[in-house]
């Protein structure tokens, strides 16, 4: 349903385009537009309420009406963008006319021809919508047609959640539970006596409830009052509500200790009556309530008015999948959040041969294959629960147990026996919005194990059109929202976060759990979503085929010439699949086309500009002058990636000056630009471009460039202080991210003012500055920065202190003996009221001194000691740092006595003993190996440092 939304979401605002007068549509044309038009938005109308009901409430016939109008959509979509490249003659070659063709182009029969040419195509385009038109009337009529047919009832039956066994597990069955269970139960028993928050968050099937209920059986007797409830996912409140109160009542407790004659009418009351009740029979009574499979914040948010915090030491444990909610359960005072993790290697080995064999030995005849189906499951016990009990009842060989692994990898609707698994793993897919339901199934189009890049995953949404855009929205800001469409998967835990970056703490990459692709690949099989060439017994599908995934099997897969892909959307190839990969000129509406190489046996790079319609491009390996001087006729290109790719001569083209819709253009460092790149006025993110003579003044025309990462600074003062001119030019700029440059200064701009007050942040990595330029402190949205200077004072840190929106902060001073001042204070006129993480290094004389009331965000922080320097003056004001968490220390050894390590370190720890919120503490050495032995003689001597005065190590100042 929700893919029919999409392909309509596309689709509505390229027709609005041809009906606004930038065309010069024949009167009758236009008529059979504007009815298209309003026939799709009443369809898309119908759609909204059907993709808003649950899955298990739309009839077969409501499902195949939404698979006919994705498909047309699709359809008209490809109609409507190839008569915009006719008419617009934008697939002509641009290249400068020569011979007859200029001289026919001097009498103007080249524009007589082109108005021909239009007229042709106006007329064809014209039959093509008549036959459109006729197909819409169809679709509509079909369904019109169908809907007087009684159809199948639905089963009234109770449905019985599959996870209802999870609770009456024996304890002798559960493996893996036993360390959790440790740790939950003795953070739920510590000496608190506010309410505590315990949320359980994982992957579905990953044993949050098992976990929830060993815990609560294992306290419960410790409690007068107990509960336990399933929320859902279409909570009924008022039942949820009701059913607490009912357990909470089991011991009779009401506020005078009578029984309640009011009992029979609770489900008579609406949830503010049950509110109350609960509240009243919890009010001095210490109770434990576990909220098992909660799904939104709305629910909790009412949920927990009930939960009085009387102070008598009550626990909730809350269990969810989404992580944006665990969060938000465990924020009061106390909470906690625990994300479970899969079971290792040992205990899915243990669990699987206990369900399929009732004992735990190890079979060697099938421990092999018993390997590969335990690594499909991927540690989750519900997965190896069903893999198990489907084996259980099979015979016991080798060819039995390949043939299950086998299905596994083909979706999990091959056994009846995986029914309970798939119904408790789509119930997160079917409860996810329709906006994320066509991203996440576009996950199947990558091979399993895959790392995916977030950056490339959600250009390449932006490309299909499954980011909305229906706005107006720039690439940029499409980008953003693409985003949050990641970081919204991954609280909803079906994407692996990896690389988490240490500013904005965004995964910068992802991974599909097995079970999960799977699950993907399955609805993506019936929604004809992803087609996957990735074996050699490929049976193409009867219908026309959008998307395309090609990896490399060892042995080449032949796609039949009577297998039609040119309505294909999307090839991305793995391996070296790309060289068995169809002609490009079959690909007619190619929009996305990901390669590890180009070209190949079937494919000249001439074929690169047959692809019209493409706006991604991403192109590995190496890559010759002639494929990338092709790259320049792709006129419609809007991101093009060849950041992992190996560029011929390390410099583009002068052909790519020509990709004049070109907003994202991604290179490696040490590609050289062409002279003109300025002329690329659309481009809004670039990396990594060097800042030369025939770069640096043209920064300024790329006006509306978001995303800019340079390197080369310092090397000319003259290509420095044109880039510094271009900066000036650049008010839209919100990332600014400097690498591999010399010693250099920002602090040259010609007009202070003009500044890219946007910027959001900025990085500068194996580059060190002069000192903090001036203008930062107009950068009231800068929100990460990281920094090396020769130079850092009191003005500095104030300056910083008072950006607003700073998070991130990481600081390094470079150069010995530059600092001039060396005790530099943090204070109540540098507050840093938004930090959360803070990073210091210095490498000169330097220390800091935290006040109170500064940093009271501030949960992570990261210091570097030099032993050496170090005076015995360790009190930088740690306690200060009300909200800190988590205290990283990295202590250099270098020509530091061991004796005095050990007591820098004793004398850290102590320090943090005594702090009020009790952070953890992560200290690590550097330099070892030029540590100094003690001398015998010291043996005997006090481990405490040298006192200030001591002239027995000239080196010994503290830098804090």
């Amino acid at each position: 349903m929700e893919l029919a939304v999409t392909a309509l979401n596309g689709l509505l605002p390229k027709l609005g385009s041809l009906l606004v007068g930038e065309y010069n549509l024949q009167k009758r044309v236009r008529g059979e537009i504007r009815f298209l038009k309003d026939e799709m938005e009443r369809m898309q109308a119908a759609l909204n309420v059907l993709s808003k009901q649950p899955a298990d409430c739309v009839s077969d016939l409501d499902k195949l009406w939404a698979r006919d109008l994705k498909e047309l959509s699709y359809d008209i979509e490809d109609s409507v963008d190839t008569f915009m490249l006719r008419v617009d003659g934008a697939h002509a070659n641009p290249r400068r006319l020569t011979g007859f063709r200029r001289f026919i182009d001097k009498i103007g029969l080249i524009d007589k021809m082109k108005l021909v040419k239009q007229a042709k195509v106006r007329r064809r385009v014209a039959m093509e919508l008549e036959d459109i038109k006729n197909r819409v009337t169809e679709v509509a009529a079909r369904r019109e047609r169908y809907t007087t047919v009684p159809t199948e009832q639905p089963d009234t039956k109770a449905i019985i959640d599959p996870r209802i066994q999870s609770l009456f597990e024996d304890v002798p069955d559960l493996v893996g539970i036993d360390g959790p269970s440790e740790r939950l139960a003795s953070l739920l028993t510590q000496g608190r006596e506010n309410l505590m928050v315990a949320s359980i968050v994982g992957l579905g099937g990953l044993g949050k409830t098992t976990l929830a209920n060993s815990v609560y059986q294992r306290l419960g007797s410790q409690f007068k009052c107990q509960a336990f409830v399933s929320v859902s996912l279409k909570p009924d409140i008022k039942r949820t509500l009701s059913s607490i109160l009912r357990q909470v009542r089991s011991n009779n407790c009401t506020d005078d200790g009578e029984k309640d004659p009011a009992n029979a009418n609770d489900g008579e009351k609406d949830p503010e009556e049950l509110i109350r009740s609960i509240r009243k029979c919890l009010n001095d009574k210490r109770y434990f309530i576990v909220i098992d499979d909660l799904w939104d914040e709305s629910a909790w948010k009412i949920i927990k008015c009930a939960l009085i915090d009387n102070c008598h030491g009550s626990r909730v444990i809350v269990t969810t999948r989404n992580l944006h909610v665990a969060k938000l359960c465990a924020t009061p005072i106390g909470g906690a959040l625990c994300e479970l993790e899969p079971l290792s290697d040992a205990h899915s080995k243990r669990l699987f041969y206990k369900r399929v064999f009732n004992k735990d030995g190890i079979h060697n005849e099938l421990d092999e294959v018993a390997g590969r189906i335990l690594k499909k499951c991927g540690g989750v016990p519900l997965a190896i629960i069903t893999v198990a009990s489907l084996l259980a009842s099979k015979p016991r060989t080798r060819y039995e147990w390949n043939r299950v692994y086998r299905s596994l990898g083909s979706g999990l609707d091959k056994d009846k026996t995986m029914e309970n698994m798939r119904v408790i793993l789509s119930l997160s897919y079917y409860e996810l919005p329709s906006y994320l339901k066509p991203c996440l199934m576009y996950l199947s189009l990558f091979p399993e194990d895959c790392h995916i890049d977030k950056d490339s995953l959600v250009r390449r949404w932006v490309a299909e059109g499954l980011v909305d855009g229906q706005d107006g929205r720039n690439l940029y800001e499409l980008y953003d929202l693409g985003e949050s469409y990641f970081i919204e998967l991954v609280n909803r835990s079906f994407i692996q976060p990896l690389d988490i970056d240490a500013v904005d703490g965004i995964p910068n990459a992802c991974s599909v759990h097995d079970v999960i692709l799977d699950l993907l690949i399955s609805l993506s099989t019936e929604d004809n979503f992803v087609s996957r060439l990735d074996c050699q017994n490929f049976v193409p599908s009867t219908r026309k085929i959008r998307r395309l995934l090609l990896q490399d099997n060892q042995e080449e897969v032949i796609v039949p010439q009577t297998v039609d892909v040119s309505h294909v959307r999307s090839v991305i190839a793995f391996g070296d699949a790309f060289h068995w990969m169809p002609h490009l000129s079959r690909f007619k509406f190619l929009r996305v086309l990901d390669l590890e190489g180009f070209p190949s046996k079937n494919n000249h790079p001439r074929d690169l500009r047959h692809l019209h319609h493409l706006r991604y491009l991403q192109l590995r390996g190496y890559l010759g002058r002639e494929v990338l001087e092709e790259i320049g006729n792709l006129q419609h290109l809007k991101m093009l990636d060849l950041s992992h790719a190996y560029v011929h001569d390390d410099e583009l083209p002068a052909s790519i000056i020509r990709l004049r819709n070109l907003q994202s253009l991604l290179v490696d460092v040490g590609v050289k630009m062409p002279q003109g790149i300025g002329s690329l006025s659309l481009l809004q993110e670039i990396s990594w471009i060097e800042v030369e003579p025939n770069t640096a003044a043209e920064f300024g025309r790329l006006t509306e460039m978001r995303v800019l990462c340079i390197y080369g600074l310092g090397f000319d003062e003259s290509d420095d202080q044109a880039f510094l001119q271009s900066l000036s030019n650049l008010s839209n700029l919100l990332g600014l991210f400097i690498d591999r440059s010399k010693l250099c200064s920002l602090d040259n701009l010609s007009d202070p003012r003009r500044v890219p007050a946007r910027l959001r942040f900025f990085r500068g990595t194996r580059t060190t500055f002069q000192q903090l330029p001036r203008w930062f402190s107009w950068l009231s949205e800068l929100s990460g920065l990281t920094i090396t200077v020769n130079k850092l004072t009191q003005d500095d840190l104030k300056m910083l202190g008072a950006l607003p929106e700073l998070r991130f902060l990481q600081l390094e001073v470079a150069q010995e003996g530059t600092t001039a001042e060396e005790r530099l204070s943090i204070g109540s006129d540098q507050p840093f009221e938004s930090l959360e993480e803070f990073k210091f290094k210095h490498c000169a004389r330097c220390w800091l001194v935290f006040s109170q009331g500064v940093m009271a965000r501030l949960q992570k922080l990261e210091l570097y000691f030099e032993v050496r320097k170090r005076d015995g003056a360790l009190d930088v004001g740690l306690e200060n740092l009300t909200s800190l968490k988590h205290l990283t220390i990295i202590v250099d050894c270098y020509q530091a006595k061991i004796r005095q390590v050990e007591a820098v370190e004793t004398k850290l720890r102590n320090a943090l003993d005594v702090h009020p919120n009790n952070p953890t503490l992560e200290m690590s050495r550097e330099s070892t190996y030029y540590m100094q032995q003690d001398e015998t003689s010291e043996h005997h001597q006090s481990l405490e440092l040298p006192a200030a005065n001591d002239e027995s190590d000239n080196d010994s100042d503290a830098f804090m």
